[in-house]
């Protein structure tokens, strides 16, 4: 992937983790799932286990998400030392 289509993937992630509905449903799907947690029998291990497996999924997209958005300022300064040399 070029430095120009990481900066342009790092800036469609951040508009995706700025966006206030996709806030609102990443806190509500997470409190879902953490009720969810609460509420499981001790006993139900399955059950607790798909929950956990839930909230480390819905955690690695906004994860995911993030990791663009650095790889992006990686691509920046990448651009940004093309554009020096080139005028050196």
């Amino acid at each position: 992937m070029t430095p120009e289509d990481e900066v342009r993937r790092a800036g469609k992630a951040n508009e995706i983790l700025g966006n206030e509905v996709f806030k609102e449903a990443f806190a509500e799907i997470e409190e879902a799932i953490l009720s969810g947690i609460r509420r499981a029998p001790i006993k139900d291990v399955e059950l607790r286990d798909k929950l956990c497996q839930q909230y480390v999924a819905l955690h690695t997209i906004r994860d995911q998400l993030r990791t663009y958005i650095e790889s992006g300022k990686l691509g920046e300064a990448s651009l940004a030392e093309r554009v020096k040399a080139a005028f050196r």
